[in-house]
């Protein structure tokens, strides 16, 4: 499938409905822009929620965790908390 677009002042492009219909695309998507041979491809991005931890949330962990003290230490340091 082709379709045309055009490039606006401030470098933004309108994907034909067309094109967003047949992959699913919906307002707010992301998408990864890549050149390859002179070619601009865009695709589908998978964007994983983040979460970061306060100082509540760890306390949380660690009243609910079943490790060890030692495995308890090793997960603090990898959240960023020691």
């Amino acid at each position: 499938m082709s379709a045309i677009t055009q490039i606006s002042k401030r470098g933004q492009i309108t994907l034909p409905a067309e094109v967003r219909k047949m992959l699913g695309l919906e307002p707010g998507d992301t998408l990864v822009v890549r050149v390859e041979e002179g070619r601009i491809v865009l695709e589908p991005a998978v964007v994983l929620p983040l979460e970061l931890y306060s100082d509540e949330r760890v306390a949380e962990f660690e009243e609910n965790a079943e490790v060890s003290p030692e495995k308890l230490e090793a997960f603090k340091k990898a959240w960023g908390q020691v």
